[in-house]
């Protein structure tokens, strides 16, 4: 997944978990995302018949080498070390990690030695073991089937919590936050609110796997937006509204997942600073020390550097008619020159010049003249060519039909699955 890409699904995702705590110098911390490929996998038990055997299933502790796990159940230093060279071309025993599952599996009426030894690196893949000379490993692979399913949630409070209720998983929250990146601000969401969805996911044993793919979605707040995936012949696919109007918008909403707006675009306004009355020409929005900033769209670094009131600054040119800059950063993670593209790390929030806590002063110049992007008409990508709209005709109403459906079913508290 590209940098931009990993950025635009975090980015309007603190309403949906609920806010963030802005006690003095906290440290944003990254959550890892975990990135999985999910392949076929034969329908049987590690891949081993277990008629006649018995199996002993643990998991990893912390200290636990593979060595320390074998040795006392009686496989030879000898062993071991030829196993760990059958195994190096397909796993590095040195990445079994703490609270993986694994398993014994000795013949029935012995619990002296293991026939085999499974270690689960992930839901789908496990290291089978031969314990038995001449010694074997291979990699086993459980069934991956993909699922679709439906469902409505009415905003009661944190869209995050009434997702899970629903029965959403988080993935699902941030898919949701990724394709309205750049047309709906979750902070603006009022209780009331409603959001259909129709979306493919992977499971393993009935358990979510991967990330899941939404296929089509209605929010219906103060209006109606909708969006469609829809692949084309000569793209890898996108977001499009019922015209066939891509969602994809040359600026994002905002340039990080932020806590909240501390101070909006102003005319007049008294400096916390100063302490006198003067234009804010930007938006200030509160975060951690360290959140991630990013750029809100392609373009070239115009200027990275310090002033006494902007602090560690940035500012960049998007095209002839836009500018961008972000100011009070702790740290600048560009250069004077440099292209960066939409979604791309640029700095970290900070505190540096005049400013009283944690935060970023966004501004946005239109043709010279700073304004307020939250009310701006900003320029969209390229729609569908009129040859694919036919195509994408039929998966709208498909999708549409899919999700009426969804309402329907939720007045009796249902989710659906097709």
């Amino acid at each position: 997944m590209k940098t931009g890409g990993f950025v635009l699904i975090a980015l309007g995702a603190a309403y949906l978990y609920g806010g963030v705590d802005l006690a003095p110098h906290q440290e944003f911390v990254e959550e890892p995302v975990a990135v999985l490929d999910t392949l076929p996998a034969p329908p049987s038990a590690y891949g081993i018949p277990l008629a006649g055997f018995c199996v002993d299933r643990a998991n990893v502790k912390p200290g636990n080498t593979f060595s320390t796990l074998l040795a006392p159940l009686g496989i030879t230093a000898a062993a071991i070390d030829s196993l760990v060279r059958l195994a190096a071309p397909v796993f590095d025993i040195t990445r079994m990690r703490a609270g993986h599952p694994l398993a014994f599996i000795f013949p029935d009426g012995s619990h002296q030695r293991p026939a085999y030894f499974v270690y689960e690196a992930d839901p789908v893949d496990h290291v089978v073991f031969d314990l038995r000379p001449p010694y074997a490993v291979r990699i086993e692979k459980r069934p991956v089937h993909t699922v679709e399913k439906s469902l409505t949630v009415e905003v009661s409070g944190a869209l995050w919590n009434d997702l899970v209720d629903a029965g959403a998983t988080p993935a699902l929250a941030a898919e949701l936050s990724k394709i309205f990146a750049w047309t709906v601000d979750f902070y603006r969401i009022q209780k009331g609110d409603r959001f259909t969805m129709v979306y493919a996911q992977k499971e393993v044993d009935h358990e979510p796997y991967g990330s899941p793919v939404l296929l089509g979605v209605r929010y219906a707040g103060t209006g109606t937006q909708e969006a469609f995936l829809f692949d084309t012949a000569d793209s890898q696919g996108g977001y499009y509204d019922a015209a066939g109007n891509s969602l994809k918008k040359a600026f994002l909403q905002a340039p990080l997942n932020y806590t909240r707006i501390s101070s909006g675009f102003s005319l007049r306004r008294f400096h916390p600073v100063q302490k006198r009355m003067k234009a804010h020409l930007g938006t200030d929005y509160a975060a951690p020390y360290g959140t991630p900033i990013v750029s809100v769209g392609d373009g070239v670094v115009e200027r990275a550097g310090y002033t006494g009131g902007n602090g560690n600054y940035v500012k960049i040119r998007h095209n002839r008619t836009y500018q961008t800059q972000y100011l009070h950063m702790r740290k600048i993670l560009v250069k004077q020159g440099q292209v960066v593209k939409q979604g791309q790390v640029i700095g970290e929030v900070g505190s540096t010049g005049l400013a009283t806590g944690p935060h970023v002063c966004y501004r946005f110049w239109k043709n010279g003249r700073q304004v307020d992007p939250r009310k701006e008409v900003l320029p969209s990508a390229d729609p569908l060519a009129p040859e694919d709209l036919p195509a994408f005709t039929n998966v709208r109403d498909d999708l549409l039909a899919r999700m009426d459906a969804a309402e329907q079913q939720a007045e009796q508290g249902a989710v659906a699955s097709f």
